[in-house]
């Protein structure tokens, strides 16, 4: 013990001392953002050094304004273009060096990008000498292993973190003593449009889950639905406030890992001191470097692995464009890929892009037929699974090309849908003949959508038709019977194309109302019932029909349908049903005959048609008071 203290006093330096070892021309690695060494990097201002090169992972305020007060002494190379730094709103990308996050401490270490000093910010030491990097791992401990000289100021404010966080007391050459406080990150306040995205993307996080998020928005946006999971855990880029809610709530215990059990993993933490305060010393949070947490197979080791990140623009093949995305100020490659690509190869994994489905200032569609000359793809069209917006999930797993386009088209801004059915017909990726997309509204989408459970515990969902079910409808259509086909459309009708198709599940509210029943995964999904009825203005009665896959017959989901599309109409202000159904369609005819209204039927040529009025009940008569 005495030796180590011993060495402490002979490296400990002021900070002028310590600024003066960097020499000009030299290449200085910064820690960023919330870990800037604040009292070197303002020594460094009040030497004489000229044209060094600092290189950080974000670019922070304080290198940044060091940068900005004599041009040409320093210059930022980071991994990140933006940031809340002072700067013009959008700075030049001039100096941002576009490596994927887990790929910049292979570039330190084999010397691409070679760091000849690197300053940093450490916890006091512990009792065996050893220090801490605190809230930054991340590329911080490459850094320091490839440098050949390390300063570090040691900060009593910077929290003790375990994992892969220890520097010894050999591995730093100079030592300055100044206590800080560390940056932190304002807390950003959520619009309604986030809150929807946020819990369309709670409904693709199933208990048992481990999570990866972006930044604070998204996990922020979804602490209120996933405060009641489960089992779920941790291992992800950036350690933020809410994912320690997430953590105290009790939602998250790390127990179904197959590796690094009970422990929640990220590289670095970016928050406010209430984060700082909750890692200082917690065994159950450990940081690790960036090309072992954001290492695809390590990534995928566990199963169910869920990524939720943020994009700019999506393009109409699924493409993703990476660059000043929705909730976040920051722009680069980052861990998205990495952890994309390992949360598709986890089993059971999924991989979800968020975004606006317009833009914040100019309300230009964030679904794009192409992207612009300057526009950095980070995500190819067979890497994406789901993108969400606040008009819904597209899912693209597996998809062709017209059925990304139609899925993309779905949960665009209804204002762009038409505009972008144009730009996908000239350009081939839908059929020159399809329709433009017409669909009943946002909020009637999401009030009907609801589960039920059938008769033998038959767990369906139930929801309004989409414009991208044609290939499940067509399913459904082939897996009838002849009979069936014929009680439906009293004809023995063998096929149903496209044409036919698309004309059936395009639909907006005024025109009619159709419930699809799903069964299965959100992957796989399958209709097994389709029920629906359209408005006719002559009489004021709307004529419904129904379609059950004979497999999941006997359950009672026609009569379900019935009485949900009964109470759909009645809120849409419609006065009643009709149907023709023929007559040795019995099992039918008794799903209307339950309905409590009173019903009036002619028959015809085999044919019962049937009507009745949403005012008129079966018991009224007998309840009628005696005429005196």
């Amino acid at each position: 013990m005495a030796d180590w203290k011993q060495r402490y006093a002979n490296k400990l330096v002021s900070i002028q001392e310590a600024a003066s070892h960097v020499k000009n021309g030299d290449r200085v690695y910064l820690g960023s953002m919330c870990s800037e060494p604040k009292a070197i990097i303002e020594g460094l201002g009040n030497s004489r050094v000229e044209d060094v090169e600092i290189v950080q992972f974000i670019r922070g305020d304080f290198a940044t304004n060091l940068a900005a007060k004599i041009p040409g002494r320093f210059v930022i190379k980071s991994f990140f273009v933006g940031g809340r730094t002072g700067e013009q709103e959008r700075p030049s990308e001039a100096d941002y060096v576009p490596l994927f996050h887990s790929q910049i401490p292979k570039f330190f270490r084999n010397r691409r990008i070679a760091i000849d000093v690197a300053i940093i910010q450490v916890s006091p030491p512990d009792r065996f000498g050893r220090f801490s990097l605190g809230i930054s791992v991340d590329i911080t401990k490459s850094a320091v292993k490839s440098a050949r000289l390390v300063i570090a100021q040691v900060n009593a404010r910077m929290p003790l973190t375990f994992g892969d966080s220890s520097i010894m007391i050999d591995e730093i050459d100079y030592l300055v003593e100044a206590d800080e406080e560390l940056f932190e990150l304002p807390k950003e306040e959520l619009g309604d449009r986030e809150r929807i995205i946020s819990y369309y993307c709670g409904e693709l996080i199933d208990d048992g889950s481990i999570l990866q998020f972006g930044f604070a928005g998204i996990s922020q946006g979804l602490m209120d639905h996933l405060k009641d999971r489960k089992n779920l855990g941790l291992h992800t880029e950036i350690l933020t406030d809410t994912l320690v809610d997430l953590i105290e709530c009790g939602a998250v215990d790390n127990s179904t890992k197959k590796m690094y059990r009970g422990k929640s993993l990220a590289t670095c933490c970016m928050g406010t001191r209430l984060l700082y305060d909750y890692v200082d010393n917690n065994s159950l949070i450990e940081l690790y470097t960036s090309d072992v947490v954001l290492n695809p197979l390590f990534i995928a080791a566990n199963d169910k692995v869920v990524s939720v990140n943020l994009a700019l623009q999506v393009d109409l093949r699924g493409q993703i464009r990476q660059g000043n995305p929705t909730w976040t100020a920051f722009e680069g490659s980052g861990g998205d890929h990495d952890f994309m690509l390992g949360a598709s190869m986890s089993k059971g994994g999924r991989s979800i892009v968020c975004l606006r489905s317009t833009s914040i200032k100019g309300g230009r569609s964030t679904i794009v037929p192409s992207f612009g000359p300057k526009s950095a793809v980070i995500m190819n069209r067979g890497e994406v699974n789901h993108i969400v917006t606040e008009y819904g999930i597209a899912y693209l797993g597996g998809r062709t090309i017209r059925e990304r386009a139609m899925a993309l088209i779905e949960v665009a801004h209804p204002d762009h849908r038409e505009d972008l059915m144009r730009s996908a017909r000239e350009m081939g990726y839908v059929y020159s003949d399809q329709i433009y997309y017409k669909s009943i509204s946002p909020e009637l989408r999401q009030r009907i959508r609801t589960d039920h459970i059938f008769k033998d515990g038959l767990k369906c969902h139930i929801r309004a038709v989409r414009p991208t079910d044609e290939s499940m409808l067509r399913d459904l259509f082939y897996n009838l019977s002849e009979s069936s086909v014929y009680f439906r459309y009293f004809s023995p009708k063998r096929t149903m194309p496209h044409a036919n198709l698309q004309t059936y599940v395009n639909l907006k509210e005024d025109e009619g109302i159709s419930l699809v029943v799903t069964l299965g995964p959100r992957e796989n999904r399958k209709i097994i019932a389709e029920a629906r009825y359209m408005v006719e203005p002559n009489d004021g009665l709307a004529d419904s029909a129904f379609m059950v896959d004979e497999n999941y017959q006997g359950k009672g989901i026609a009569s379900y349908l019935l009485n949900y599309l009964i109470e759909i109409a009645k809120e849409r202000g419609l006065k009643g049903f009709k149907a023709d159904v023929l007559f040795s369609n019995q099992p039918m005819l008794k799903v209307y005959d339950k309905v409590p209204y009173r019903i009036f039927k002619q028959f015809s040529d085999g044919i019962v048609t049937l009507s009745f009025k949403f005012d008129t009940f079966k018991d009224e008569e007998q309840n009628r008071p005696p005429v005196e």
